[in-house]
């Protein structure tokens, strides 16, 4: 069966199904948890340091500090006023980079932030097209963390001809960023519960960070 390449007017949602299923997937992954499971942390493994809470909630942050923030896509994407601006400093803006945990920690208040924020992107992916998103970039400090999987991905991550030392990030690019860092956070919460002795119960999508071959992918 041949794969069928997406239009280029098409939107660019298409390009990215773990958008729609993501917010799904993590409330069925800790539905039941215990506030004491919710919150565990060990400091046996580099990735039990946070918690699932911490994990989730870093997702959340995560996506709206990248599409929302003026030094990310928040100017480009949102000439106007932005979406969420008075909560938009606990939101995005932490340097502990998950969401004040004074006002979102239970599990349904960060679940609903989350979904929020994946409402938000689903509406900038619905209006910009398979196209715009290859087109639209901003520039990235060198070194960029996405440089580890944007070989996966060609033409979004790439030398700025006009500034050297710098580096231009397509759009597309910056969603196969945080489409990484979603699945590589929800694989934590999968470790996290095992090492709880908790059953997992989604199939986690093979992409992101954690599939990179030095990745630590370590369990209790």
């Amino acid at each position: 069966m041949t794969n069928v390449l997406p239009a280029p007017d098409a939107p660019a949602l298409t390009l990215y199904p773990i958008y729609q299923t993501l917010g799904d997937m993590v409330a069925r992954e800790t539905h039941g948890l215990t506030d004491a499971q919710w919150e565990w942390t060990s400091p046996n493994w580099s990735w039990s340091g946070w918690s699932i809470r911490q994990n989730v909630s870093h997702a959340a942050s995560h996506l709206f500090r990248h599409y929302l923030l003026s030094r990310n896509w928040g100017d480009a994407l949102f000439p106007g006023r932005k979406p969420y601006w008075e909560d938009l400093h606990a939101l995005a803006a932490l340097p502990h980079r998950y969401l004040d945990e004074t006002r979102w920690r239970s599990i349904t208040q960060v679940l609903e932030k989350l979904e929020q924020a994946l409402e938000l992107v689903r509406d900038i992916l619905t209006r910009e097209t398979v196209d715009s998103v290859r087109q639209k970039t901003i520039s990235q400090p060198d070194g960029s963390f996405y440089a580890m999987i944007a070989h996966r991905y060609p033409g979004t991550l790439f030398p700025d001809p006009n500034h050297p030392g710098v580096w231009r990030t397509t759009l597309e690019g910056n969603f196969r960023h945080s489409e990484a860092e979603m699945a590589t956070h929800f694989y934590n919460v999968q470790r996290l519960k095992r090492a709880q002795g908790l059953q997992t119960v989604v199939t986690l999508p093979f992409l992101g960070y954690w599939t990179l071959p030095n990745w630590d992918r370590s369990e209790a």
